[in-house]
C-alpha cells in the first residue's frame, strides 16, 4: 500500500465509490466498471482503492479521532474511559454505553462501501486477464483472495457490532440498483458468506511466500478464519486454522512456526510490533498509515496531549502501570510503560490526564520521567506514521490458548499463555495452582493477559463478548462511572440492558433502507 500513489487510489475511489446513500456506492462513475478493468494498472488501483477505504475505516480521516477500529473494538471496553475535560457526546456515549443512533460509529456506510470495491474486483478482476497479459493467473488469483478476504472482514466487523446484515455479493452498478435490503442473520452471514470467502482467498493464495504485512496474505487468511471459529466457539475449526497459521510465512520470511517463545518478537524488540512490523517476526497483518502520503492519522490514542476525549481507565492504569513506576517493580512487565507514558499524570492516577499512549511511537524502551519536549516534537501525533496491527502472533497464541482450554487441553493452553506472559517479562503460571487451577480460571488468566498484551489493538470489547463477559466486566465499572458522573449510587444501573451489547443502527442508515429493523434496546 504505502508504494502505490495517491493518483492510483484516487482513480480507484473514483471508479468503486463514493455516493453518500447508506452505502456509499456511485451509481455510476466517469468510466463504467466493465470498462476500467482492462490493464494491470486497472487491476493495481481496483485493489489499491480496496484498501484504501478500509485504512480510513479503521484508522481515521477527514478530521481528528476517527479511528472505528478502537471505537468499536477497545473504547466500549474497560481499557479506556472518556476524558472529562475533553469529553464529547460521541465518546461519553462509547464509554457510558447511552449509545444513540445519532452517533457517529453507529454508521456502516463505510465498511459497505469498502465490500462494494472488493465486490466489484471479484465480478471484474479476472476480464482484466484476458486484455492484459501481464494480469497473470498468479496476479489474478492474489488480487481476488486480497478482495475475498477483504469482504469477509468487513461483514465480520459487521456482524460483532450490529449483529444482523443485509448482504452485497455484487457492485452496484446502475441507477436501477436497489439501496433496499433486509438483514440477513448474522449466523447465516458468517457461515454463508463470510467463511466461504474466507476459505475461497485461502485456495487461491499462494502459500509459502514471504508475506507483505500490509496486504491479506496466507498468514493473514488463516488469522481471521481461527477468530471467525472462535466467534463461533467452534474451537475445533478455530484450532485448524491457527495450526494452518503456524505453517505460513511472516515478513520476514520465516515461518510463524507456533512451536515456543522464540516464534514471538524478542522481549527486547517488543515495540517493532507497533514502529517497524514489517521487520518483525510477529506481525501478520497491519494498516499502514503514513503522514507524507495519508495525512494526519489524528489517533484519538496518542502521544500527544492535546485536547484528547479518551483516556486510560483508572482501574487498568492503577492495576497495571502504576506498579511498573516504583524503583524496583516485581515483577518487571515491560508492556505498561511502553504502552502509556505513565508519568504524565505525575504518578497520581486520580488525575485525568491518563492519555499518552504511546504503543504506535518509537518512545524510550525503559522512561523513567514524563516525555520531554523535544520526544514529544519528533513523534508528534500528526505527523508520525501509525500502523495499526490487525493481527500478530501473541495475538493467536492467546486464541490457541483459549481454544485449548475450552476442549479440555489445560496443559497446552498453560503452554501458550506462559509463553506470551514470559516475554512480556512475567513469571510462568504453574500447572494446577490458583490462577489457572481449573478449566474456568484458566480462561480467566487468558483473558486477562489479551487485556494487558493487547490493550489499544481494538480486540478487548469483542473478547468480553466472545467470552460472554461483557456485563460481568463492565457493569460494575459502568456503575462507578455513573456515580463519578453525578448519579446517586441507589440510582446507577450499570449495563442494564444485555441487548445494547450490539451497535444501534445510525439514524441515516435507516432513512436510507426501509427495509432495515433497529436493533432492539433502541430507539429509531
Amino acid at each position: 500500500m504505502k508504494k502505490l500513489s495517491y493518483i492510483i487510489i484516487v482513480c480507484a475511489i473514483a471508479i468503486c465509490g463514493g455516493c453518500k446513500k447508506f452505502l456509499n456506492l456511485s451509481p455510476q462513475a466517469e468510466v463504467a466498471q466493465n470498462k476500467f478493468y482492462k490493464t494491470l494498472y486497472d487491476v493495481n488501483a481496483a485493489v489499491a482503492g480496496m484498501y484504501s477505504g478500509f485504512q480510513q475505516q479503521m484508522v481515521g480521516s477527514d478530521g481528528n479521532y476517527k479511528e472505528s477500529a478502537l471505537f468499536w473494538g477497545d473504547y466500549r471496553s474497560d481499557n479506556f474511559d472518556r476524558f472529562l475535560s475533553y469529553t464529547s457526546v460521541t465518546t461519553t456515549e462509547v464509554t457510558m454505553n447511552a449509545l444513540t443512533t445519532d452517533n457517529a460509529f453507529s454508521d456502516w456506510s463505510g465498511l459497505y462501501t469498502v465490500i462494494g470495491r472488493a465486490n466489484a474486483n471479484i465480478k471484474y478482476i479476472p476480464g482484466a486477464a484476458v486484455t492484459d497479459s501481464r494480469v497473470t493467473e498468479a496476479v489474478m488469483n492474489k488480487a481476488l483472495a486480497e478482495s475475498y478476504a477483504m469482504r469477509a472482514v468487513c461483514y465480520f466487523y459487521i456482524v460483532r457490532v450490529w449483529g444482523d446484515a443485509p448482504v452485497w455479493t455484487l457492485p452496484m452498478e446502475s441507477l436501477s440498483d436497489s439501496l433496499e435490503r433486509p438483514r440477513t442473520a448474522a449466523a447465516k452471514v458468517i457461515d454463508e458468506r463470510i467463511i466461504p470467502d474466507l476459505t475461497n482467498a485461502y485456495a487461491l493464495v499462494t502459500k509459502n511466500q514471504t508475506a507483505s504485512v500490509w496486504t491479506l496474505g496466507e498468514g493473514a487468511i488463516c488469522a481471521i478464519l481461527a477468530d471467525v471459529y472462535m466467534w463461533k466457539h467452534d474451537y475445533a475449526n478455530a484450532i485448524v486454522w491457527m495450526k494452518n497459521l503456524f505453517k505460513a510465512k511472516g515478513p520476514t520470511g520465516a515461518l510463524y512456526a507456533g512451536a515456543s517463545g522464540a516464534n514471538l518478537q524478542p522481549q527486547a524488540t517488543w515495540k517493532n510490533l507497533f514502529v517497524v512490523p514489517n521487520s518483525s517476526i510477529e506481525s501478520i497483518w497491519s494498516i499502514h498509515w503514513d503522514f507524507l502520503k495519508n495525512d494526519c492519522a489524528c489517533m484519538t490514542t496518542s502521544w500527544t496531549a492535546n485536547n484528547k476525549p479518551i483516556t486510560m481507565d483508572v482501574d487498568l492504569y492503577n492495576s497495571w502501570v502504576i506498579p511498573q513506576t516504583v524503583a524496583a517493580p516485581a515483577p518487571v512487565d515491560i508492556r505498561p510503560k511502553q504502552t502509556i507514558d505513565p508519568y504524565s499524570a505525575g504518578n497520581d492516577p486520580t488525575r485525568s490526564n491518563r492519555d499518552r499512549f504511546i504503543k504506535w511511537y518509537a518512545s524510550p524502551v525503559n522512561p523513567t520521567k514524563a516525555s520531554t519536549s523535544a520526544e514529544l516534537a519528533t513523534y508528534y501525533f500528526k505527523e508520525a506514521p501509525v500502523y495499526l496491527s490487525m493481527y500478530r502472533l501473541a495475538d493467536i497464541y492467546l486464541l490457541y490458548a483459549e481454544a485449548l482450554n475450552a476442549t479440555g487441553e489445560l496443559a497446552e493452553a498453560l503452554k501458550y499463555l506462559n509463553f506470551v506472559r514470559v516475554r512480556a517479562g512475567l513469571p510462568a503460571y504453574v500447572a494446577n495452582t490458583a490462577p489457572v487451577a481449573d478449566q474456568t480460571s484458566m480462561a480467566d488468566a487468558i483473558l486477562k493477559e489479551r487485556q494487558m498484551e493487547l490493550v489499544g489493538e481494538g480486540k478487548r470489547w469483542f473478547d468480553l463478548v466472545r467470552t460472554g463477559n461483557v456485563v460481568k466486566i463492565m457493569d460494575p465499572i459502568l456503575r462507578r462511572r455513573q456515580i463519578a458522573a453525578g448519579t446517586p449510587a441507589e440510582e446507577a444501573i450499570g449495563f442494564s440492558d444485555q441487548r445494547r451489547i450490539l451497535w444501534p443502527v445510525n439514524r441515516s442508515v435507516l432513512n436510507a433502507n426501509k427495509k432495515l429493523v433497529q436493533n432492539p434496546g433502541y430507539g429509531g
